[in-house]
C-alpha cells in the first residue's frame, strides 16, 4: 500500500471524500491496485454525490487485472445489475467464481454463485452446484447462505435430505440479521424462525440434543 493510499484511506474515513479521492488518484495512477479498488467503491456508492458507475467499472478494471479480489466481485456486480457495464449473467458469474478463487473466503462470491446456480441465471440450473457455493458462504458465518444450505438440505435439493443437519444450518441462519451481499436484488425475505417452527416435529428429541450440542461447540470454538 502507498503512503498515498493510506493517506487518503484516512481522509475517507474522516469523511473528507475529496480528499480522499485526490490522494487516491494519485496512488491510482502508480498502478497502486489498492487505490484503485478504492476510487472504484468512492464512485460505485457515490460518496462524491451520484453514483458514477463508468468510472467504478474503469477503475474496478484496473485493480482487477493485478488479481484484486475485491475488484474482480465488483465487476461481476455490475455486470449483474447492468451497473456502469453490459448487463450480462454469464460475464456477472464469471467474475464472481474468479472473485472467489482468488479469495476463497469471499462469502458474497459465494453466495452470488450459489443464488444463480439456484436461479439459473447465467448458468444452467444446478442445485448440487448452488448446495456447494452456498455451504461455502454458509461456513464463512452468512446467515442468508445458512438459510438456504439448509432449505436445500431440507428439501434434498442437490444434497441428501437430512433434517438434523437442515434443522443446524437454519439455527445458525437465526443467530443473526439475514442480509444479502450489496446490490443481490433477493426480494424474497427469508425467516429461519418460521422455517425452524416447520422442521422441528419431523425431528426426534435426540436429534435436536445432537444439534444443541453442535452449536454448543461452536460457540466454544
Amino acid at each position: 500500500m502507498s503512503k498515498e493510499y493510506q493517506t487518503g484511506y484516512y481522509a475517507y474515513q474522516a469523511g473528507d471524500y475529496v480528499r480522499a479521492q485526490s490522494f487516491w488518484h494519485l496512488a491510482a495512477q502508480e498502478n497502486d491496485p489498492y487505490a484503485q479498488y478504492a476510487l472504484g467503491l468512492l464512485y460505485f456508492r457515490g460518496d462524491l454525490g451520484a453514483p458514477e458507475y463508468e468510472m467504478a467499472a474503469e477503475w474496478f478494471g484496473k485493480a482487477a487485472k493485478t488479481n484484486h479480489g475485491g475488484a474482480t466481485y465488483y465487476l461481476g456486480l455490475m455486470h449483474f445489475n447492468g451497473f456502469g457495464l453490459p448487463y450480462d449473467h454469464f460475464q456477472a458469474t464469471k467474475y464472481f467464481k474468479r472473485a472467489l478463487r482468488i479469495d476463497p473466503h469471499n462469502a458474497n462470491a459465494a453466495y452470488m454463485i450459489g443464488a444463480q446456480y439456484f436461479h439459473g441465471r447465467g448458468v444452467r440450473q444446478n442445485f448440487v452446484e448452488a448446495a456447494h457455493y452456498f455451504e461455502i458462504a454458509a461456513n464463512e458465518n452468512m446467515h442468508a447462505a445458512q438459510f438456504m444450505f439448509g432449505a436445500l438440505l431440507e428439501r434434498g435439493w442437490g444434497v441428501k435430505q437430512n433434517y438434523a443437519d437442515a434443522y443446524y444450518w437454519l439455527r445458525r441462519a437465526a443467530r443473526g440479521p439475514i442480509t444479502f451481499p450489496e446490490g443481490a436484488n433477493e426480494a424474497e425475505p427469508l425467516n429461519p424462525k418460521t422455517a425452524l417452527d416447520a422442521l422441528e416435529p419431523r425431528l426426534r428429541p435426540e436429534e435436536i440434543q445432537r444439534v444443541e450440542k453442535r452449536l454448543a461447540l461452536d460457540a466454544t470454538g
